[in-house]
């Protein structure tokens, strides 16, 4: 199979990176892992103490990664992209940076109770970052496959997300600039969501 780029979404805990770590074990290739957390943790957190500065930092962080994963997406191995969309404009810039190769979105969820007790567990974590991103994260979303951390292991969840590429892939004929065909399934599912928000809101439903 040719390289391809598999992007993990969902929100802090939530078991993106376990799962990263287990398609590079499983693959029959060589895969590549770009985390975001890799460019945003080159800052000493406790040491910025500015709100201002911590979001200047942030925003470096974000955008250098961004900017890094052409050159990834350029070589002849496969990537793994474990990210977290906190804003919609960060999911658009993964899509235009990886847009010359194969991309397949795969959001992985679990119920926020397990969110929370995981990130109590971890000490590199805030309190509240994980509830504050449960439904954020997957907002305008469209995946090619779901998965969920809570009933599946991160084997289990890899094992899936390489057979459903390698499916999907047989089935495509990719050109460069072409982004991966969604899930309608997933798609009609949002616009569900997207409906009875806008029902008790009384809010408009932007279409696409």
């Amino acid at each position: 199979m040719k390289p391809i780029a598999i992007v993990l979404n969902g929100a802090s805990s939530s078991g993106k990176t376990s799962i990263a770590q287990a398609i590079q074990r499983l693959s029959r290739t060589p895969v590549l892992h770009a985390s975001l957390d890799s460019f945003t943790d080159m800052f000493c957190w406790s040491a910025i103490s500015d709100p201002d500065i911590q979001r200047d930092c942030q925003r470096f962080g974000v955008s250098s990664f961004h900017a890094c994963l052409p050159i990834l997406a350029s070589g002849r191995f496969s990537l793994v992209v474990d990210h977290v969309f906190e804003q919609h404009a960060w999911y658009e810039a993964t899509r235009e940076a990886l847009r010359m190769m194969p991309i397949y979105f795969v959001g992985v969820r679990c119920a926020l109770s397990v969110l929370e007790e995981r990130e109590r567990r971890r000490a590199d974590r805030k309190v509240g970052l994980s509830r504050w991103q449960f439904d954020r994260v997957h907002e305008r979303k469209v995946y090619d496959l779901e998965v969920d951390t809570e009933s599946q292991t991160a084997d289990a969840c890899a094992a899936m997300i390489l057979k459903t590429a390698e499916e999907k892939a047989a089935k495509r004929s990719f050109q460069p600039g072409r982004f991966a065909e969604p899930n309608r399934q997933t798609e009609r599912r949002e616009e569900s969501r997207l409906l009875r928000s806008s029902r008790k809101t009384g809010a408009p439903v932007l279409k696409r």
